[in-house]
């Protein structure tokens, strides 16, 4: 009897408060454990976030320096600068899309030739406004940053009237055999509806055997701006403050001849987003002015540097500010600072931080978005290299 009272009395269950103090344990490991995972989904979301930052102004650098790097490349023609007649760079209006034969900024029968300018900007920070004739083409341009404008060749070549050849696009010739026997010139920049006007010729040729045209590429004009939307049609967060979606976009304006040839409407080719969430941007240049492919200074851009009374279509000498030693043609790399935010608001945020571009400071926004700085310096590669001194 004595056996089975012991047995009864050592498999007895919990008591009241043995069990509250077990749950008070439980509830108390729980809430750590909530709060552990509620903290690891919140820094994983910043994580995220600053992840999508760095991704966004990678892609935005490597694009914009694709496109700097190859500033100034025309194929095999290497325009003239260190001896006693070099090539005369002009400004042309980055908006117009004049055609013609020549193409204004473009002169193969002047001497000394005319070439446009491989790289030109305008800097917009301060209280100033860059030129209405710029902005009317720039989709929503978002005011207080810069703007840059590349001009170069295609690198692949086609032959004129063949696949790929579009009638009245702008297109660069080069000859390799200019000495006036077969051909007066070195070069045929131009749009034209007659493919048979591209007639210079490849090595080789003389006077009784011209022999093969040469092959022709695309002459591209490219501006890069910030926006101040992704889509600019549709007001996705119906935010009546706000144009489009309202997020910042980077954005390239690619421009074209209209397909009748010769008209001075500017007509876009293509609008293309590069990186929604990059807010700003601010360029400064890297200027050689001892012609050995050396920098000697970074300088930045007057708002609108053009000479007074310039019409936009092809003037001489234009400068990047005040210096006469300052000179376009004379940019041999580019300094790059680009501003990404987040997409979206962070909770309990404020952003007082602000950033140093350079020169430039952009004061903090005071609102909830978390940002990020990156900077790059980018060499202009057929520009630099022409004067390289070995």
């Amino acid at each position: 009897m004595k056996t089975l009272r012991h047995w009864r009395t050592s498999i007895r269950g919990f008591s009241l408060i043995e069990l509250m103090v077990a749950m008070g344990i439980s509830m108390i490991l729980l809430a750590a454990l909530s709060s552990i995972f509620a903290q690891s989904i919140t820094t994983r979301e910043k994580i995220d976030r600053e992840g999508r930052k760095i991704e966004t102004a990678r892609y935005s650098l490597d694009t914009l320096a694709e496109d700097i790097r190859l500033a100034g490349y025309f194929g095999n023609y290497s325009p003239p600068f260190a001896s006693s007649t070099p090539a005369d760079w002009k400004y042309v209006d980055p908006c117009s899309t004049t055609g013609g034969s020549p193409l204004p900024g473009w002169n193969a029968t002047t001497s000394p030739v005319q070439v446009p300018f491989p790289i030109f900007g305008y800097e917009a920070h301060g209280t100033g406004s860059l030129p209405a004739a710029l902005t009317a083409c720039l989709d929503n341009y978002k005011t207080e940053t810069d703007v840059f404008v590349v001009r170069r060749a295609s690198t692949t070549s086609i032959t004129a009237g063949g696949t790929g050849y579009v009638a009245s696009d702008t297109y660069l010739q080069v000859s390799s055999c200019p000495d006036g026997t077969v051909d007066t010139q070195a070069f045929h920049a131009m749009s034209t509806a007659t493919s048979t006007d591209f007639n210079l010729h490849v090595l080789g040729c003389t006077s009784t055997t011209p022999g093969a045209n040469a092959s022709v590429r695309k002459l591209i004009t490219r501006i890069y701006f910030i926006s101040q939307c992704d889509d600019c049609v549709n007001d996705l967060d119906s935010n009546v403050a706000t144009t489009g979606d309202g997020i910042p976009t980077l954005k390239m304006v690619e421009l074209a001849i209209p397909s009748t040839g010769g008209s001075t409407l500017r007509v876009v080719q293509n609008v293309r987003t590069i990186a929604p969430g990059v807010e700003n941007l601010h360029l400064e240049y890297g200027i050689d002015t001892t012609d050995d492919g050396a920098v000697d200074a970074y300088v930045v851009s007057n708002e609108d540097p053009r000479q007074t009374g310039a019409t936009g279509t092809a003037v001489t000498g234009m400068r990047l500010d005040s210096s006469t030693e300052n000179r376009w043609e004379d940019v041999m790399t580019v300094k790059l600072f680009l501003i990404a935010r987040d997409l979206q608001t962070t909770a309990g945020y404020t952003d007082t931080k602000s950033f140093t571009m350079g020169s430039k400071t952009v004061t903090a926004a005071g609102d909830a978005y978390r940002r990020r700085l990156t900077s790059s310096t980018i060499k202009l590669v057929n520009m630099s290299g022409r004067r390289e001194v070995p």
